[in-house]
């Protein structure tokens, strides 16, 4: 009677240590459980599908990866774009962007104190010739904008940092902000989160009537400036 009991006991003990071993697979499945989309990919989570609203970093102006935070920060960059201007039989046009650049405040950009920082993009085009610009986020802290300027057409240009050249932080699809400079600049969201992540939107300075004052951009995470053409 002693031997049946035994084995009865051994089955027991066995039956045990099966669950405890699938309880603890289990628990390590658990843990190693692959991430999450937002996670392998942060613009992801930049979008809500349900509000429609976005939020665009600085890293997606200058092509630089993105850490997921909802911060609008300069980290350091050097980049170059590939942008292709749609209607024009010519190769992209190459945007070379580097900083970010500390120098004293020219501006009427309140929040930043008495120095200012910012990005230096410079470029060239057979009509227009080499191009500097330097950017920065802007006094209302939703765009970034040009504080100095300088090109073959109207030589060196200060701006106050008053208006916008690209959204930033929070935007829903289709809005459209006015920024009250000397010309009035207005921007609207055409494509919040198109293919890729990417971001289209209309920029219009004055009555856009004049070449380059009413142009549509588009630019996608990790290139940054990606498409151009004239709004039509």
């Amino acid at each position: 009677m002693k031997a049946p009991i035994a084995i009865h006991t051994f089955k027991t003990l066995s039956l045990t240590a099966i669950m405890s071993l699938i309880a603890s697979c289990s628990s390590q499945s658990t843990d190693n459980s692959k991430p999450s989309k937002a996670s392998e990919n942060p613009w992801a989570n930049a979008y809500n599908e349900q509000s429609k609203e976005r939020f665009i970093p600085v890293e997606l102006f200058t092509g630089a990866t993105w850490d997921g935070k909802h911060e609008l920060k300069l980290a350091p960059v050097e980049n170059t774009a590939c942008a292709q201007a749609i209607g024009r039989n010519r190769p992209c046009d190459k945007y070379h962007l580097t900083g970010p650049f500390t120098a004293k405040n020219q501006s009427k950009i309140a929040w930043v104190g008495e120095e200012i920082k910012y990005y230096k993009r410079t470029f060239s085009t057979p009509r227009g010739g080499p191009v500097e610009s330097h950017f920065t986020v802007n006094n209302s802290k939703d765009g970034l904008v040009r504080v100095y300027d300088k090109r073959k057409r109207w030589g060196e240009r200060r701006y106050d940092g008053l208006g916008s050249k690209f959204p930033l932080g929070y935007w829903k699809q289709g809005e459209v902000r006015h920024y009250k400079t000397r010309a009035g600049i207005r921007i609207e969201i055409l494509e919040l989160n198109g293919p890729d992540n990417c971001l289209t939107f209309r920029w219009t300075i004055g009555e856009g009537r004049n070449r380059n004052d009413d142009n549509v951009y588009t630019f996608c995470p990790g290139r940054g400036f990606s498409e151009f053409r004239h709004y039509e």
